[in-house]
């Protein structure tokens, strides 16, 4: 019932929020979709200006360059007729201001055609004036806002889209004649705003840089802070907290004036449809929950009969009555319990009984064993005997021989453990090389190699020998002439790295391949190599599949098997 709830609460929040995210980027396409449409019109707004811009006769009048007076009210109108054609192309053109510096200036507006003096220094003095300057030819956006220019008439008071940009002596690019101030009606881009549908009572409105609004759907928010710290990404949505309302809003950044088209709706209403799943997600797990302790309360009591008959058949087995069957014959997972449970039970009691025997018959063969085995003591005063006839008769070879045969027996057997110090592996390894050399002569000279602060830990006693004569049998006695072993005993960072170097004839790559595939593998991978096999896998069982043999060699050059073990 528990987990239906948690499942339950899980499914509605994954909805919601699967159904949020969905229905923000809905809302963010819409968002993006008007601002292409602003984009256009704006687009087409600054190409009138530009038109403007380029007109010789605006040039001619600003400037002055007339010969006679009938030449000015030539050009004049000349202007007023151009102008009027471009309000007339498109009847959304409310204002055109042409401020010139020089000679004249010139306005298109409700009351008609005006030549006017040249711009003044109140007006130059505006911010926004000195802004159209700064851009130097660029369009300046404005926005939706009240005129700058005054005409002391009912008009004054209505919001116009404004723009901005200054005009430029076309004989001198350098020198700015005047500036041009273009008014739009503001209604058709109003409108496409209000037409922007979220299906949530959401509002749209325009930002510039400093987040101030420059355009909303019916001019209540004109020109006042929108209260939203919006980030620098080019579009995105994110959710705001307004007067106390979660709120999701829209971004999206426009190319061409770095203003962004913002959407804004609150999220209650956005995600109206998951309160659906939410109710629907109740009925649901108070269903399934009702069903669930009912199946459960009938399980329970199926259950409770098995599982008390097998809880006392356990205790009698953990008494030690390991005769004890359970007799019931069950065609579900109890009956399989039930048949397991005698089969453990029956091969328990075989198992005791195996190991009782088996534990009889050890005892008598280590009796067997005792009765025929050699003494310890009378095998080292023979060899110890051996030694001391040898010396009589001056037969060093032999007295080395059988000493370090003695001691290395005396090492190798005292007290059968299979850890024993590195001093005596180190004692272990020298009485076997005082032998190797009395049987080689001169074939090869030893060099051992022993770091002092390792000789009281404790090692494997069998896995350093048996890689010095690897050594001198594969890669010393082989060899033309005489060579050179090299064993080292170093410790870093409590590592120990027993290190076997012979100068012999060294191993085929493809052998040695093969072998580092032998050292590297859990399976037993053929039967070769048994040696080195066998120490790397005592390594690994004893202390960890990091560490083992490592195998270095060049054929004609020589081997170098490095052991490594930690020291504890």
């Amino acid at each position: 019932s528990m987990s239906i709830m948690i499942m339950g609460y899980l499914s509605y929040h994954k909805a919601n929020d699967i159904i949020s995210s969905k229905v923000s980027q809905v809302a963010l396409q819409t968002v993006q979709q008007a601002n292409r449409r602003l984009e256009l019109l704006l687009n087409e707004y600054a190409n009138r200006s530009l038109i403007v811009f380029g007109n010789r006769e605006i040039q001619k009048g600003i400037l002055g360059e007339y010969r006679e007076s009938y030449d000015q009210s030539h050009n004049n109108q000349k202007i007023s007729n151009f102008l009027s054609n471009l309000v007339n192309v498109k009847n959304d053109t409310l204002n055109i201001y042409i401020l010139g510096v020089g000679n004249a200036s010139y306005r298109l507006s409700s009351n008609g055609f005006a030549e006017l003096p040249m711009v003044g220094k109140d007006d130059q003095a505006q911010e926004w004036y000195k802004q159209i300057i700064a851009a130097n030819g660029q369009v300046v956006w404005y926005g939706i806002r009240p005129t700058f220019i005054k005409q002391n008439n009912n008009e004054d008071a209505k919001p116009v889209f404004v723009l901005g940009r200054a005009l430029k002596n076309f004989d001198h690019i350098n020198q700015n004649i005047g500036v041009l101030i273009m008014e739009f009606n503001p209604e058709p881009i109003q409108l496409f705003m209000s037409e922007v549908d979220f299906q949530a009572q959401g509002t749209t409105f325009i930002v510039d840089q400093n987040n101030t609004v420059v355009a909303d759907s019916n001019a209540s928010r004109l020109m006042q802070p929108s209260g939203l710290n919006l980030p620098s990404e080019r579009s995105g949505f994110l959710t705001y907290v307004v007067d106390g309302k979660e709120m999701m809003v829209v971004f999206d950044r426009s190319k061409i004036t770095d203003w962004k088209f913002v959407g804004m709706a609150p999220i209650q209403n956005l995600v109206s449809d998951s309160r659906e799943i939410g109710f629907y997600t109740v009925y649901l797990v108070i269903g399934f929950s009702v069903v669930a302790i009912a199946l459960a309360l009938v399980f329970a009591k199926q259950m409770h009969k098995p599982v008390r008959k097998l809880f006392w058949s356990m205790r009698r087995a953990r008494e030690g009555d390991f005769d004890v069957q359970i007799t019931d014959v069950r065609s579900d997972e109890f009956g399989m319990l039930f048949h397991s449970f005698n089969t453990m039970v029956t091969r328990i009691k075989n198992l005791i009984d195996e190991v009782y025997i088996q534990k009889l018959l050890k005892k008598e063969t280590q009796l067997k064993m005792m009765a025929s085995q050699i003494n310890a003591h009378f095998l080292y005063n023979t060899l110890d005997s051996i030694h001391w006839i040898s010396r009589i008769y001056k037969v060093d070879e032999i007295s080395t021989m059988i000493f370090g045969l003695s001691k290395y027996l005396r090492i190798s057997l005292s007290e059968g453990n299979d850890f024993f110090t590195v001093k005596e592996s180190a004692e272990l390894l020298e009485s076997y090389l005082s032998i190797q050399k009395v049987r080689y002569q001169d074939k090869f000279m030893v060099n051992m190699n022993m770091d002092p602060t390792i000789l009281h830990y404790r090692v494997l006693k069998f896995v350093f020998q048996p890689l010095v004569e690897n050594a001198i049998y594969h890669g010393l006695e082989n060899k033309q002439g005489s060579g050179r072993l090299d064993i080292c005993w170093r410790m870093e960072q409590q590592i120990l790295y027993f290190e076997v170097k012979d100068d012999g004839i060294g191993i085929e790559s493809e052998k040695l391949a093969e072998l580092t595939e032998v050292l590297e593998s859990d399976e037993v991978v053929g039967e070769h190599n048994f040696a080195l096999r066998n120490i790397n896998t005592q390594i690994k069982l004893a202390y960890g599949k990091e560490y083992g043999l490592f195998i270095d060699s060049t054929l004609g050059v020589g081997t170098k098997v490095t052991l490594v073990i930690p020291l504890r």
